[in-house]
Formats: C-alpha cells, structure tokens, sequence
C-alpha cells in the first residue's frame, strides 16, 4: 500500500478533531508541528499549541515498512497497536516510569501521549556526560515490576499461556534475531563496520568456536523462553530522563521472552558508552576517570537493585498467597534456593544478551551515536575493539561470572590492557 507521512497541516486538522488530544492542546487552531523520527522505524511528531507551547504531546506512527531501510523492508503496522498494549500494561505496573497515552487510532496506526518535555534522551545525556542520580533506581524498579508481573511468578497458567498467544510480535521479533542474533556473525551485507576495525576482530566473530556456539545459544534463548513480557528493546535510546525523572518508552518490540533480554541490553548500553567516555572526555580536555567510574557505578547498582527488588516483590507475592512458584512452600529453605538458582540464571542470561547487543552495535546496521560521533577512525576502532573483547567474555564467561562487580572488574581490565 502507499504511504505517505503527514504534513503539518494535515496532523494539525486530524489531531484538532480528537476532543482528548483537544483537552491537552487547548482550543487553539493553530499547531506547531515537528518531526523529530530518528529515522529507524517510525514517525514521530513534536505537536504544541501555537498560543502556549507548553501544552503539547507526541505523536507516532508506524509506516508499512522499516524506515531506516524503506519500502524494501516491509513491516506489519499494526505493530503501533503491540505498543500501544505494551504502554498501556507497562504504565499500570510502574505509571511513575512510563508516559500517558492519550489517543490511538488502529486504522492511522498511530498514538498520542504524553511529551516529556523537560526530559531528554538518556543517550545523549551520557554523551554529554550528565550525572542521573536517580537512574539506577528508577530503571531498577521499572525492570522488577515489568518483569516480574509479566511472568507466572505472578500470573496465573492459564492467564499467562494467554498472554503469550496475544504477544506474538512476528515481523519485529525477526529482525531482532537476524540483527542482534545472526548478521552480525556472518558476512552478511546488513553489517556496516569502522574500515579501521581489524579483520581480526571481525573474522573472529566469524569463526571463534566458543563465541559462536554461546550466540546461537542466547539467539535460542530469545525464541523459545517466553518467561515475561519483556520491553524488546531497553537501550539507552528508549529512556527518557532528567535529574529527577526516567521514563522508558519505545516498546515497538515488546513480546513475550525471556526476561534477560531487557536486564541484558541495558547494561550492553551502559557499557559501551563506558568505552567510548575516554574519547569524547579527552576530547573536551576532561579527565575520562570520574565519569567512566560512574557509568560502572550504575551498570552494578541497576543490577544489584534490580535483583533486590525483583526477590522482594516475589517474597511479598508469596506471602500475600501462601504460595511458591517452585522449590517448595513459601519461606522455606528450598524456596529460597530455588530463588537464588533463578537468580544466578537470570544473570547469566543478562550477560549474554549484552554481550550480543554489544556485538550488533559494532558491526550491525544500527549504531550507537557515542561511537558513530567520534571522528578519528583509529581511535574508533580501538574502542571498538574494546567493545567486542568485552562482549565476548560476557557471553563466553556468562555462567562463570560470578557477580555485577566481577563484570565491571573485567570491563576496567579490558580498558587498562588496551589502554
């Protein structure tokens, strides 16, 4: 079918006949409209009133294909309605991290919600080296409540063997496993690398046995372990934060997997901006030291307050039911060792997903703008290479590391040696 995106005038005159979008915009006739898409996927629109710019909101849309790629790439639209769902499931679990949406529309494919227009995009906060205190905190809490009530830790067998038949995402599922999963280890020609990145480095994903073997086991573990209903796509570039506030939004990709998926890309992200630090620090004539020091801060403390968190609400659940989801009754010592093992695993899982999501952002199609920004192509590739050294021993090593700080450890060592 043809597309074509709206204009100003034409978004103005659908979004005046909507009386709840009416009511956040006021009566004025005239909007200013402005698209603001980062070009991968969808339309997205800045709308405010003319008279008080204050009142405004955010509207999306989904074209019928990939946008980064164009009409070659076909994609369902009803993906917009699979985000809107997750939205909506994800703001009554944690409204406080999520944004309102207002109006959606399934036969335009798109929504309205809430702008967050005090807040900017995490990425490029850490870009500029922004301290979030309260980051950790807030996505921790996100990634319990989401994760946790999701799951059939929570849900009933039958509400959750339902949920599952309603989640499934097909088409955006696919391109997270050919982009994260499979391309990205092969000599496809989606992948778009640095020409200073060693042929080493890249051959290596290629042929490395132990790394191959325990990519094919995460990409395995992406298809078949529908444990919660998981964000699909928790990078840096899908939250929204400022000193006070963190929002996650973008969950085009939600479906039901497996819950290290979410935990995982998070922390792929704070990881390779700890990497690319020393570059843009040194760059401004700052000392890189104090704010990489801070990013592995939060890579263990989303972690830690991740698991502290998910246990409590587990036990509080068992408590409030009088019962345990495996290992025996409720407070009993084999309950609780059934939650350390679950744990343990969840962890492991966590480290392997970012070690694939490191690996995509390298050599797969889509990039991060902390590395794609840094100008001089060999100090790129240096931390590059970095960047792959570390993921490999995430994934590799996943069962062997044994905690958060041995990671950020590893990360440390991986800098000093290449330093």
């Amino acid at each position: 079918m043809h597309f074509e995106a709206f204009s100003s005038s034409e978004l103005t005159e659908y979004l005046l006949g909507i009386p709840a979008v009416c009511a956040r915009l006021g009566d004025d006739s005239e909007l200013q409209v402005v698209e603001v898409g980062d070009g991968n996927l969808n339309y997205v629109y800045f709308v405010s009133s003319a008279l008080d710019p204050r009142l405004s909101v955010v509207v999306k849309q989904a074209p019928p294909y990939l946008r980064l790629v164009g009409e070659a790439w076909p994609l369902p639209r009803e993906r917009m309605e699979r985000e809107v769902a997750a939205l909506r499931r994800f703001g009554a679990l944690c409204p406080e991290h999520v944004p309102r949406v207002f109006h959606a529309d399934s036969e335009k494919f798109l929504m309205v919600m809430q702008r967050l227009d005090s807040h900017r995009v995490l990425r490029g906060g850490l870009i500029d080296g922004i301290v979030y205190p309260q980051l950790a905190d807030h996505i921790s809490t996100y990634l319990a409540r989401t994760l946790f009530h999701g799951s059939d830790l929570y849900l009933a067998p039958d509400a959750k063997k339902a949920a599952v038949g309603g989640d499934i995402n097909t088409e955006l599922c696919r391109i997270t496993e050919e982009l994260v999963f499979t391309f990205p280890f092969e000599d496809h020609p989606s992948n778009v690398y640095s020409p200073a990145l060693p042929a080493t480095a890249v051959e290596r994903l290629r042929t490395h046995e132990p790394l191959r073997i325990a990519a094919g086991e995460m990409k395995w573990a992406f298809m078949n372990h529908a444990e919660t209903l998981v964000h699909g796509d928790l990078h840096t570039g899908s939250i929204m934060a400022n000193e006070h506030e963190t929002y996650v939004i973008d969950p085009e990709f939600a479906f039901y997997g497996p819950m290290g998926f979410d935990t995982g890309a998070f922390i792929a992200n704070l990881l390779l901006a700890y990497y690319a630090r020393d570059w843009h620090d040194r760059e401004a004539g700052r000392d890189p030291a104090a704010y990489q020091g801070w990013l592995l801060e939060q890579v263990e403390a989303v972690w830690n307050a991740f698991a502290q968190k998910f246990e409590q609400i587990w036990r509080m659940h068992e408590r409030e039911t009088g019962q345990a989801y495996l290992g025996g009754p409720a407070g009993t010592r084999a309950a609780e060792a059934f939650r350390d093992v679950f744990i343990r695993r969840l962890f492991a899982d966590t480290l392997g997903f970012a070690g694939c999501k490191m690996i995509r952002r390298i050599v797969g199609m889509a990039k991060v703008a902390e590395i794609t920004s840094i100008k001089d192509e060999a100090v790129r590739a240096r931390i590059e290479v970095r960047c792959l050294k570390l993921a490999e021993a995430l994934l590799v090593q996943r069962r062997e590391l044994a905690s958060i700080e041995a990671v950020t450890t590893l990360a440390a060592r991986v800098l000093a040696e290449s330093a």
